[in-house]
């Protein structure tokens, strides 16, 4: 069955940068290249139908420049285009992602300050709105990156992020980095509670223990792959953050088993599409 890869498109910078990722990867795979714009449904509301009639008009005149570009970028590639009428983000997104191998969208949401703007909601709603892989592509330089970043937490979610990651890795010649990270258990005695060095060294040891079965089967299927491991204590976000700076891109899981020391929760894959400093892949 021919992968079909969709793009969601609004005529901004950063979403002509995932246009042309888009295009060059669904030419390298033989794809099939669906570009989608939305229209909200509210800008019909309030007796203003006119609104809404220009919506469609601005949204199909640009799926036709983008499709133009999209051949242009990918001669031979199959290239559709789709206008819906959605009242929000994720439910757009989740109609487009029935049958999609991956969506990819752009973000201007970039560095670790980012998100103190807020930014990053509208990757985050398409993220959690989509049944398939959600690629976002932010407004950064591509050029010197090396290196597929996955966060590890050994639950069913952050196994297929492994999975995909490691496929990609492999395809892109470049070293798979799995990162595990821990926080110190938080515990309300009515005291301060401290954990000695050696509770920790155990809590660290178990992360890697669990990060090595977790990886097992990558092993296996890949014994030429480059894998590097990271465990660390500290904050899960930052820590994919950090190693992310110049990865070639990020997978995260979209969320994870929610025990204290657990990687990918929900709050994780939030925190990182609100600072993106790679592509980013959210996987469910």
């Amino acid at each position: 069955m021919t992968e079909r890869i969709v793009v969601g498109l609004n005529g901004s910078g950063s979403s002509n940068n995932a246009l042309t990722w888009a295009a060059k990867r669904a030419a390298k795979r033989n794809a099939e290249l669906a570009l989608a714009h939305i229209v909200d449904r509210g800008v019909g509301l309030f007796d203003a139908p006119e609104f809404l009639h220009d919506a469609r008009v601005r949204g199909e005149e640009l799926l036709g420049d983008v499709a133009e570009e999209a051949k242009r970028i990918a001669p031979g590639v199959r290239v559709t285009t789709e206008l819906l009428e959605e009242s929000g983000i994720s439910e757009a997104f989740a109609e487009l992602s029935e049958d999609a191998a991956l969506i990819v969208v752009g973000s201007d949401s970039r560095g670790e300050r980012a998100g103190e703007e807020q930014r990053g909601a509208h990757s985050y709603r398409v993220a959690a709105g989509s049944k398939a892989p959600v690629l976002v592509i932010p407004d950064i330089d591509a050029a010197g990156r090396r290196g597929v970043v996955v966060g590890v937490d050994g639950s069913e979610v952050s196994n297929n992020a492994i999975a995909y990651a490691a496929a990609e890795a492999d395809q892109l010649g470049e070293p798979l980095i799995a990162v595990s990270a821990w926080m110190e258990p938080r515990a309300n005695f009515g005291r301060e509670y401290v954990f000695t060095p050696e509770i920790l060294e155990s809590i660290a040891l178990s992360t890697a223990q669990e990060q090595d079965e977790a990886l097992r089967q990558v092993v296996e299927q890949y014994p030429e792959l480059e894998i590097e491991r990271v465990v660390e204590n500290g904050d899960p976000a930052r820590a994919l953050l950090q190693r992310a700076q110049n990865a070639s891109l990020l997978v995260v899981g979209s969320h994870g088993r929610g025990t204290f020391r657990r990687l990918l929760l929900g709050s994780v894959s939030h925190a990182v599409l609100s600072s993106l400093v790679a592509p980013t892949v959210v996987h469910r």
